[in-house]
């Protein structure tokens, strides 16, 4: 179970007074495995990923229990913004750490969705805990990378293409 005064505590205001409150955030996950086999590789990536520890990358605190085949995650949610593959300081930090780290254990997917920035604590988190793999070919790796770049660089293209710095032939837009 998750305590609160382990989780990063965000200022919120619910009344228009002065008072502040921490104001702290949770999810629950729960996995379906189908199989007691899936269901014990689930629970061996998720040990080893409690313990895991990277330069830059943080995980989210998290705990999690297996009934049957059932896996229940109770995850620190993280409040902040879907920038680290988008601002290159924070993609290269995921680079040196995910691509060319040293440890066999990594993430394998690096869609802008999965890693979480807290720019007020300039934090990086890995939040798709389900990429944790074991890749020990940093060839292997670097492919990935460049597929995930290749893939989030259309996506980008895609979500801003409605915006006005893309419309060069807007009639609004004098």
């Amino acid at each position: 179970m998750l305590h609160n005064e382990e989780l990063i505590k965000h200022q919120s205001r619910i009344l228009s007074n002065d008072l502040r409150f921490d104001v702290s955030f949770r999810l629950t996950k729960i996995i379906d495995c189908k199989t007691k086999e899936y269901a014990n590789k689930i629970c061996d990536k998720l040990h080893r990923l409690k313990n895991a520890k990277f330069d830059n990358i943080l995980i989210p605190k998290f705990d999690y229990s297996l009934e049957g085949v059932i896996i229940t995650q109770e995850i620190e949610y993280i409040k902040g913004r879907k920038c680290g593959m988008t601002v290159k300081k924070y993609r290269d930090k995921i680079y040196k750490d995910l691509v060319e780290g040293d440890n066999d254990w990594t993430f394998n997917d690096f869609n802008f969705n999965n890693f979480i920035v807290v720019e007020s604590l300039n934090k990086i988190y890995a939040v798709d805990f389900q990429s944790y793999n074991f890749i020990p070919s940093r060839e292997e790796r670097q492919k990935l990378w460049e597929n995930n770049l290749r893939m989030n660089n259309v996506i980008y293209e895609y979500i801003t293409r409605e915006l006005p710095f893309r419309k060069k032939h807007d009639k609004h837009s004098n």
